[in-house]
């Protein structure tokens, strides 16, 4: 259901006006300087440290390198769904309220898939969407309490910050990713949530996860060397309304997943 909800969703016209006035110019070599990124652009480049305000969007065909960190600040949007390359050496952290877009494919209208690289860890507490797909993250994925609420119509539940997606409810995707340690999902409560065809080097824990769309909380696919555990979500983890493929795991599955 959830996939005909984003299919439908029109462009917002005042996002792309915000994303299209200028950014933060391009970086040439590396200092030992933080970087702020307040609204527009995050230009080709190698920057030491970002920290994300208001809307930042690394534009197609960029490339950009953090040194270190990368921080998106409470209630801000850091949106490279786009056919950019990005690669984060250290940690990538989303604040409170805050939205995060990685990678492209398919899903989310780019021809090809991109191939974005987190060595560090990717970590959100109370942020608003992680949308994740495509990427390369050599640590673990862990999101805690993520989500706007249980809406997908209320106005002030909408990521409007991220042009491709147009104006589209609050969701967590991860999607077609290779994580070298674990991915947590966790005390979500938003939208619709999925979780497929990820190849994860250790566990995959959902739990606590509410979905406004019944046909939240997809589980499918995935390849994990560790378990899949799911527990005391609603609706139970499921293969909602994408192909039934199983998820293989060299541990167990747990909970909701034992039949997944």
């Amino acid at each position: 259901m959830f996939r005909s909800i984003l299919r439908a969703a029109p462009v917002a016209v005042a996002t792309i006006s915000a994303l299209a006035f200028a950014g933060v110019p391009a970086a040439h070599a590396t200092h030992r300087t933080v970087t702020q990124c307040s609204g527009g652009t995050l230009a080709s480049g190698d920057y030491y440290e970002v920290v994300v305000h208001g809307t930042c969007q690394v534009p197609d065909g960029a490339s950009v390198t953090v040194e270190t960190q990368l921080y998106v600040t409470a209630g801000s949007t850091l949106d490279a769904v786009t056919t950019a390359s990005v690669h984060v050496k250290g940690n990538l952290q989303v604040g409170r309220g805050a939205v995060l877009g990685l990678g492209c494919n398919t899903e989310t209208k780019c021809t090809t898939p991109t191939m974005d690289e987190v060595d560090g860890n990717i970590n959100s507490d109370h942020s608003t969407a992680v949308i994740l797909h495509s990427d390369t993250v050599k640590g673990d994925i862990t999101t805690l309490n993520d989500g706007p609420g249980l809406s997908c119509t209320d106005p002030s539940s909408l990521v409007k910050g991220i042009a491709r997606l147009g104006t589209t409810p609050a969701y967590d995707a991860f999607e077609d990713n290779t994580v070298g340690g674990y991915i947590t999902s966790s005390g979500l409560r938003s939208c619709w949530m999925g979780m497929e065809r990820n190849h994860v080097g250790t566990n995959i824990l959902i739990s606590d996860d509410r979905t406004a769309d019944p046909d939240g909380n997809e589980v499918a696919a995935n390849r994990a060397n560790g378990d899949l555990g799911c527990y005391n979500n609603s609706p139970a983890a499921q293969f909602g309304d994408g192909p039934h493929i199983p998820n293989a795991v060299n541990g167990t599955k747990l909970g909701e997943c034992a039949a997944l």
